[in-house]
């Protein structure tokens, strides 16, 4: 689905500095060969996630750690805006940790500034013959490969069944639904039920990159070298977002930002307080399981309304060691256990994704529960859509994009700025960050 990307030559010359230091011993991580089975070895290991994560993750650990008694991994762990707040302060000092989530677009920074290991460098311990190319391609890049996705994912809408039939109002049909169906059956759901919300204000960059893909256009195009998207396009769906925050079918744009800052766990979503929102759909069994009820995923809307589908799957999450990291072998050794084996596979399930490695995926398939079921189906129902892959983003532009979107949106449900404003605006601040 991903394609590999050509990055600028300064890529390579700023990661052949990285390795030239590194052997010098201004940097440490050039050692190939892992440590001695009586020597102990230390990882820290930094991921963000839901409180089910924590737990899942630590676990698996657990498990790794009695495999391999000379290594201890220290747990670090955030909520995703604190997470990569602190890791480009780590990145600042050259203080990562040895082995890290990642994910797009975030990571193409790191890559482009050599500050994360090419993991091929140690393919005799963290070995990928398991991994379908496109699920490893997001992070090939001139030649290396720079992360190993932890799980596919997508998004989908996380439908409360049991909401609708307080309401009375019939679930949609989820092939066809258009973008005014969702506004209109969010309407229904409110009037109905005046405690509960029909629906989110969309103000996510996914949502809005799921508009930009159903008109034709991407965030990114030619490998993240260029604008995919017009300030026109832009500007409609921020019009949308307006006409849904004064349809009745959301809450205040006040408690809407309030309850985006809360764990999906605690949402208005799981308490039973929204009928339906947009979810990672990996998030499912945390969701029910924190709810007490099941949920249905439904497919986006829009994929049959204009001119071409937009919804994905795609590695969600990577794990990648960072060039400063003093066991590299060692970390390798981490992300192997995390990704290549059934025993990991079976803590882990699906919270970072339905596994990437194929014999993982298989080895899980006699115990899947009914959500993981689901949402495997999910991802073929997606899998089948005519959609182009996903645009791999400019490796600096591409954050400001995604922190440019959500100010932005801001800025229009508030009224500060008309959706034309930000759409230009939009541009401007991507342009120069290019």
């Amino acid at each position: 689905m991903l394609a590999t990307s050509t990055r600028p030559k300064r890529f390579k010359a700023a990661a052949a500095v990285v390795s030239v230091l590194a052997c010098l011993g201004m940097v440490s991580g050039c050692s190939s060969t892992p440590a001695a089975e009586d020597e102990k070895v230390s990882l820290r290991f930094n991921w963000w996630g839901s409180d089910a994560r924590h737990a899942q993750t630590q676990k698996a650990i657990d498990l790794f750690e009695a495999a391999h008694p000379n290594i201890s991994v220290q747990p670090e762990f955030s909520n995703f805006t604190d997470y990569f707040n602190k890791l480009s302060t780590g990145a600042a000092s050259r203080d990562l940790p040895d082995v890290m989530q990642m994910t797009d677009p975030y990571m193409y920074s790191y890559i482009d500034n050599g500050q994360l290991v090419d993991l091929k460098e140690h393919s005799d311990v963290l070995p990928t013959g398991d991994f379908a190319e496109t699920s490893l391609a997001g992070t090939q890049i001139d030649g290396g490969l720079y992360g190993i996705p932890s799980g596919e994912s997508g998004f989908g809408m996380a439908v409360n069944p049991a909401l609708f039939e307080k309401a009375g109002v019939a679930l949609p049909d989820d092939s066809t639904w258009s973008w005014d169906d969702f506004k209109e059956t969010s309407v229904a759901i409110s009037k109905a039920l005046p405690e509960v919300a029909g629906t989110s204000i969309t103000m996510d960059e996914q949502t809005m990159n799921l508009w930009l893909r159903q008109h034709g256009e991407d965030y990114w195009k030619n490998n993240g070298s260029e604008i995919g998207f017009t300030a026109e396009t832009a500007a409609s769906w921020w019009e949308f977002v307006r006409d849904l925050r004064d349809s009745g079918g959301t809450r205040s744009v006040e408690a809407e930002l309030e309850s985006a800052s809360v764990a999906l766990e605690q949402s208005d979503l799981a308490m039973g307080k929204k009928a339906m929102t947009l979810i990672s759909v990996n998030q499912l069994g945390n969701l029910e399981k924190a709810s007490g009820q099941e949920f249905k995923l439904f497919m986006l809307p829009g994929e049959k309304q204009f001119k071409a589908e937009g919804g994905w799957t795609k590695p969600g999450i990577y794990y990648s060691i960072a060039s400063n990291s003093e066991h590299p072998k060692e970390a390798a050794m981490l992300i192997d256990f995390l990704t290549n084996s059934p025993e990991a596979g079976e803590v882990l399930k699906f919270d970072r994704g339905i596994p990437s490695n194929t014999k993982v995926l298989e080895a899980l398939k006699p115990s899947l529960t009914s959500v993981e079921s689901r949402v495997a189906e999910y991802g073929t129902r997606v899998n089948e859509l005519d959609a182009p892959p996903y645009a791999i983003p400019h490796p600096k532009a591409g954050a400001v994009l995604i922190n440019a979107v959500k100010r932005l949106s801001q800025e229009v449900v508030f009224d500060r700025l008309t959706p034309k404003q930000a759409a230009d605006q939009l541009i401007v601040e991507v342009q120069a960050a290019m």
